[in-house]
């Protein structure tokens, strides 16, 4: 089996076609953007969507926003086919993702939504999982810092965690940690710089935020 990663197309509908059919599985409907919004992103310079491929068919992607005008990147989502995980698509898609970005637009600190492992609910043990398989490859969670996505749709989004793949940061400061937020808000998610969200975010939070080691 053999496999190779790519860069989806923005001609390539099929390609969309069968990255949509694993999406559209892979997360809660109140963490989904809509088909339509989708496509939008394949087709904006700020974002890429990496596929991953077995014998010509479609297994896993992860999708980045990197915008230059942010001081971050945003792993926004990334999902492997259920037949197929926990094969060493999953890593392999970070690895190869990660380092086209930084190399085509500079290192940066790239941020990653999560749900929490936390609250006791029935996805508790994937949830689990997600977060150690982040864990390995490097990735460490904001401490203390209650995630809120910024979806915008009828269904309430889970308890979430943000987490940070950098190198050298140990930690965050509240006001860069604020642009993340306002930026992610309005840029990714079309919301407003003032949501409320936002303040709630980080009315109780510390002036420096630690990444958690583990």
């Amino acid at each position: 089996m053999q496999l190779s990663i790519e860069t989806l197309c923005k001609k390539n509908r099929d390609g969309f076609d069968e990255f949509y059919a694993i999406y559209s599985i892979s997360f809660p409907l109140s963490e989904q953007k809509s088909k339509e919004e989708l496509l939008k992103m394949l087709h904006s310079p700020c974002y890429t969507i990496f596929i991953s491929k077995n014998n010509n068919k479609t297994t896993g992607f992860c999708i980045i926003f990197h915008s230059l005008q942010t001081s971050f990147y945003l792993l926004e989502y990334m999902a492997v086919d259920t037949t197929k995980r926990s094969s060493g698509i999953g890593s392999k898609l970070f690895s190869y993702a990660t380092s086209q970005i930084f190399s085509k637009n500079g290192i940066k600190p790239l941020l990653i939504e999560i749900d929490s492992s936390e609250e006791k609910s029935d996805e508790h043990a994937i949830r689990e999982k997600r977060e150690q398989f982040y864990k390995k490859l490097g990735c460490r969670k904001i401490n203390p810092f209650d995630y809120i996505l910024a979806i915008k749709n009828d269904k309430t989004a889970p308890p979430m965690k943000l987490l940070v793949y950098h190198t050298k940061m140990q930690n965050v400061l509240k006001p860069q940690l604020q642009e993340w937020l306002e930026d992610i808000y309005t840029l990714v998610y079309g919301c407003a710089r003032d949501d409320e969200r936002i303040d709630k975010m980080l009315y109780h939070l510390p002036q420096t935020l630690n990444f958690e080691a583990y």
